[in-house]
């Protein structure tokens, strides 16, 4: 990973982080309590960044083992919106994407992004966040955390919302390509999010 792609994927993480920290906190109220704001952002870092991070490595990792060039860049005008809606206790984010390119086989061809190609890439995001809110859900039924429990909704949401088949979501390219596996991703998450607001 270039130091240019790693400072970009810290940077957008630890924005989110505190974008989630300081919406979870009651929004520009936050600032009052600096202690508080400052717990919750930590443990937004670990419930929160950490699978956004998952997220963009899983398309990255996948791109890359498909022979294309694969690169996270971070979009700084979406990390100032995300701080911005933060202060009204919400967060709406659109921090950065891994950029996608075809890369070249040892004969110096293209390799072609093929429908198949780009709903695997696609699925490997969606899914880092189906494995990581299993595994807080577990842990959060085996001992009560608000880090747990936190980890376990929020990667049940952002899997639910990249499976949306709209625009450039990861939704719309897996079902181009398979609809029975983006049928099965939705499924299980929108399952977890049944289950946390009955369990959790």
């Amino acid at each position: 990973m270039r130091p240019k792609e790693l400072r970009d994927l810290i940077i957008s993480a630890l924005s989110l982080a505190i974008a989630f920290g300081i919406a979870l906190s009651g929004g520009y109220s936050a600032f009052s309590n600096p202690r508080n704001l400052a717990i919750v952002s930590l443990i937004s870092v670990v419930a929160i960044s950490l699978g956004f991070i998952l997220h963009e490595i899983g398309h990255r990792f996948i791109a890359r083992r498909s022979g294309c060039f694969a690169e996270y860049t971070m979009w700084p005008i979406g990390l100032i919106v995300a701080l911005a809606f933060s202060l009204f206790g919400f967060v709406f984010a659109a921090p950065g994407a891994v950029m996608i390119r075809p890369g070249v086989d040892m004969f110096g061809r293209e390799i072609a992004l093929t429908k198949e190609k780009m709903g695997m890439i696609s699925i490997a995001g969606p899914a880092m966040n189906i494995c990581l809110a299993v595994i807080f859900t577990m842990l959060n039924l085996a001992y009560s955390l608000l880090l747990f429990s936190l980890g376990a909704q929020i990667n049940t949401w952002l899997a639910i919302f990249n499976l949306i088949p709209f625009g450039p979501l990861d939704g719309a390219k897996i079902l181009r390509w398979n609809s029975m596996v983006w049928f099965v991703a939705l499924a299980i998450s929108v399952g977890l999010y049944a289950m946390q607001n009955f369990l959790l």
